[in-house]
Formats: structure tokens, sequence, C-alpha cells
């Protein structure tokens, strides 16, 4: 019986965005390398749904901002040692652990300690040009190598000695085009004005965003009565929204789809109402003009407002332009009152739509780079790691 060799990669998430970049990252990984590799991880629904399942629920995790992560410490410290075992069941040759930066770098410390000689590879770094800059040397203690989406990120972790590789953001690269005409005639839209209204994707976003949407929501139905609001749901937060529609009647007077409708939610859309995320980049790649709105509690905002938070934008395209090419209400500012005058001032000025959708598009294809296709580009960066690896032979 002739003897081969597997290589064993393990893959870990901690949110849905992360999810669905360890989905990608798997789909490349099988792509580039059909034999001999093991892939593993601990995900969500992107990574089960391409056949990597988790006994580890990390739903938990969906949360942000230092309040509400204390809340759920002690459910993270479950989720991390549940983790680790997987992780040490397995055996890896290398451990790529997907933002959600508290989580993911609790793992990384305890699996350096158990497997010395496994590669750590963190795949999207702390924003440390937004926010603590001291998470740039933690970062090169921790891993062997950082897998960055962000072209300007480079400098701050190899001033601290760890090797890095900018390989974009898959993002910037779907090319996912919604049914418009399909869509249009399933929901008999004709010259209605369409707003898509993306609430986030953590419950924790729910709580804080639903009340300051919601009342914005309802004083632009009172203003453009012919409005058709939709909202595609992300699938952590479906249940959660379709149960306040029930008693909540401005709920009511608003579309609910599935995640699975909202590129075609975006092909119909003037103007979008976005929770703050990787879903404005989606938006922007999709030409849809928008504001972002986001805030946590009380406590948390002033920490943020005056201690943590230091750049400049919060949204990346802004970042890029490094001009407020798309409206931001954050913190203190993401109010009822604010929220619908921005959107108002929108779906009011086509002159504001279009030169919105000019300028995103110059951020886009200024974020790429010269990259071609991230998840090809961070699938060949681990394949390389691996290589350097010795096989197991089985």
């Amino acid at each position: 019986m002739p003897i081969t060799s597997t290589h064993k990669i393990f893959v870990v998430v901690g949110e849905p965005s992360g999810d669905q970049l360890g989905a990608q990252l798997i789909t490349a990984l099988r792509s580039a390398r059909t034999e001999h590799l093991s892939i593993h991880g601990v995900g969500g629904p992107k990574m089960k749904a391409i056949g990597v399942s988790s006994i580890v629920d990390i739903t938990p995790l969906a949360v942000i901002g230092p309040i509400d992560g204390l809340r759920v410490y002690p459910k993270v410290r479950k989720i991390v040692a549940q983790t680790v075992q997987q992780i040490n069941e397995f055996q890896p040759d290398i451990v790529v652990l997907i933002d959600a930066w508290g989580f993911t770098l609790r793992v990384a410390q305890a699996v350096r300690k158990i497997l010395p000689d496994c590669v750590l590879v963190k795949y999207v770094g702390p924003q440390v040009f937004a926010s603590r800059p001291k998470r740039a040397r933690t970062t090169a203690q921790v891993y062997d190598h950082l897998l960055t989406i962000h072209s300007f990120d480079a400098p701050f972790f190899e001033a601290q000695g760890l090797p890095t590789s900018f390989v974009g953001n898959p993002t910037l690269f779907e090319n996912k085009v919604g049914d418009s005409a399909g869509f249009c005639k399933k929901y008999q839209l004709q010259d209605q004005p369409v707003l898509c209204v993306l609430f986030g994707s953590r419950n924790s976003e729910i709580l804080h965003l639903m009340e300051p949407f919601l009342a914005a929501l309802a004083q632009l139905k009172t203003k453009f009565p012919k409005l058709i609001m939709m909202a595609p749901l992300s699938d952590n937060i479906a249940t959660r929204v379709r149960s306040m529609a029930a008693s909540d009647s401005r709920l009511q007077d608003i579309i609910l789809l599935p995640e699975e409708e909202k590129n075609n939610v975006f092909a119909v859309s003037d103007c979008a109402l976005a929770c703050s995320g990787t879903v404005t980049l989606q938006l922007a790649r999709a030409g849809v003009p928008m504001i972002v709105a986001y805030r946590f509690g009380a406590i948390s905002n002033w920490l943020l407002r005056h201690i943590v938070f230091k750049a400049k934008f919060a949204n990346l395209l802004n970042l890029s332009m490094d001009e407020e090419i798309i409206p931001e209400l954050l913190l203190e500012n993401c109010t009822a009152s604010s929220i619908y005058a921005a959107l108002e001032l929108i779906l009011s000025n086509p002159d504001i739509q279009a030169i919105q959708k000019k300028k995103m598009a110059i951020a886009i294809n200024q974020m790429r780079g010269t990259t071609k296709n991230a998840s090809g580009a961070a699938a060949q960066q681990v394949l390389q790691l691996l290589d350097q690896r010795p096989a197991i032979e089985v």
C-alpha cells in the first residue's frame, strides 16, 4: 500500500464576517490543492455549508463594545477552552485565526502553550491605525504570520517584527449582481423609491440600534409615503427581528427578507441605512448610496469617543479617500433625528447620490490595490507556510 502524506489546517472564526472569510479561504485552499489536505475548524453556518462543521457554538461571541464584551466574558472563556480542545485533538500543522481580536488572541495564546511548533496565522489584523496601537506588538508576540486585508496595515506590524502579507479584502472582489427585473416583478415594484435597511448581524446591535433606526424610518415614511423599505436579515438576528415585528408596527412597514435576498435588494435600492461593518463595502460594490450609523451603550460610547478610537473616520471607504464620502452617524450622534435628516437629504437629491456612487467606485479601486483574488492570495500564503512544515504520513 503506497504511503501518502497530508497536511492539517484548523480555521477559527468568532463572528459572521469571519465565518464568511473562513468559508472563502477554505474554498480557495481546496481549489488550489485537491489532495492530502485536511481542514477542520470552529465557525458558523457559512463554514458548515461547505462541509466544515463546528461542534463549538460561536453565537455568544457576536457582541461588540467593551461593556457588552465584559457581560459575555464567562461564555467567551468557555468557548475558548472548547476551541483549544478541538485544536489539540486535531493536532494541526497550521491554525488560521480570523478577525475577532479578543477571542482569537486567547485561543492563539493557549495553543502556543500546548502546541509550540504549530504555525499560528492571523487573518485580518486588529485596526491599530484607529485605536490601541499596542495591539501590533501583542500580535507580533503571539502569531507567526499576519494576512492583512488593508494595504496600509503592514508597516504597523512589520515594525514589530511580524511577517505580514497584504492579500486584499474578498468583499471588494465579489461580483454578485442581483436580479433587478425578477425582484421588481416579484414584489410589484414600479416607480417607488426603495430603501435598504441593514440592522447588523449581532444581537447586541439590535439592542442598541433598533430604536433609533425605527424611529427615523417611521418619520421618513411620513415624508416619502411611497417609500418601500426592505431589510435582508442576517441569519444571526432574523428570528429575533421577526418576533419583534409582531408587536412593533414600525417593523411591519418594512419588508423583512432572508439574507440570501441581499443582492436582489441592493439591485433595486436607491439608498441604504447600514449598520457599520463589512456590508458597507458590499453596498459600495453594488453602487448603493448610503449612510452609516452605529452606537453602543452610553458607557461604551463615552470610552470609545474619548479614550479608545483615534482614527479620523470609522468607515474604510472614508479612510481610503480621507474624506467623509459616506455620512457617519456614530456613538452619541446616532440618533433618530440625525438618521432621518441624513436619509432625507440623500433620497431628495439625485446629485448627492451620483457623487457618492462615483467616489465609492474610486475608493473600491484604491482599496483593491494590485490584488486580483483576495481569498486565493490568502490561500497561497497559507499553503506556502504549510509547505515549510513536514507532512504527516498516513
